[in-house]
């Protein structure tokens, strides 16, 4: 069988990643500074190598520009501007991505000589349509959250109080997980999947400056069930 190859130019794709984790209670953005755009932050990111899928280039960049594997990954949207990039045509495949909130060491790695979390209340000026990209995923994650509440525990790597699952949540915002609500938040735990619950008890509890308080695991077979 011959080998087909295209007559027709075609552009490079790249994939760009929102990767977002909660840093001082606040829904943050993992940026990046590259060696050929010395003065702005961008999107981790890169392009799709030769017999690579787009999954798995996302995980690789991710990997190689800011030394971080993340358990949870999703592909969003498109971005085919020509004009988006200035050297030449690069087609943009977006995925959302989540960190567990908590210590986390990220190093600069690859072409990338500066890494830092930024809220994505107070985003700065990125390079590319990278702002779009951002502010496209964030909008993304919001309507998710609501439609798939097992994301918030993505944050989360080892177990979590009730006050830490709504603060999670409460970062997203809207009214219905703000912490005035805390009572309406616990019954909706509560009554999720026809009265199984979200979330089910451990027997640990975390110190802090009151009591103690249980921590709390996702409840998987109520989740099974209710996708």
């Amino acid at each position: 069988m011959a080998f087909f190859e295209s007559n027709y130019w075609h552009p490079s794709v790249a994939t760009d990643i929102v990767l977002l984790s909660l840093r001082e209670k606040k829904l943050s953005v993992l940026l990046v500074k590259r060696l050929d755009h010395e003065n702005g932050w961008a999107l981790p990111g890169g392009f799709l190598e030769k017999g690579e899928d787009l999954d798995r280039c996302a995980q690789r960049e991710l990997n190689e520009e800011t030394g971080i594997q993340v358990p949870y990954m999703s592909h969003f949207a498109n971005y085919s501007d020509p004009n988006r990039d200035s050297r030449h045509q690069v087609i943009s495949v977006a995925y959302l991505a989540v960190h567990p909130s908590g210590k986390l060491r990220i190093r600069a790695n690859s072409d990338v000589f500066d890494v830092n979390w930024f809220s994505v209340e107070s985003l700065p000026e990125l390079c590319f349509d990278h702002n779009k990209i951002c502010g496209d995923g964030i909008k993304y994650s919001r309507l998710l959250i609501e439609r798939k509440p097992s994301l918030a525990f993505a944050f989360h790597k080892d177990g979590f109080t009730l006050t830490e699952l709504q603060q999670t949540f409460a970062s997203f915002g809207g009214q219905k997980f703000s912490p005035e609500n805390k009572r309406n938040f616990r019954l909706w735990l509560k009554n999720y999947s026809d009265g199984k619950g979200l979330v089910k008890e451990t027997e640990k509890f975390r110190e802090g400056n009151h009591r103690p308080a249980r921590v709390y695991e996702p409840n998987l077979e109520a989740l099974v069930e209710h996708n």
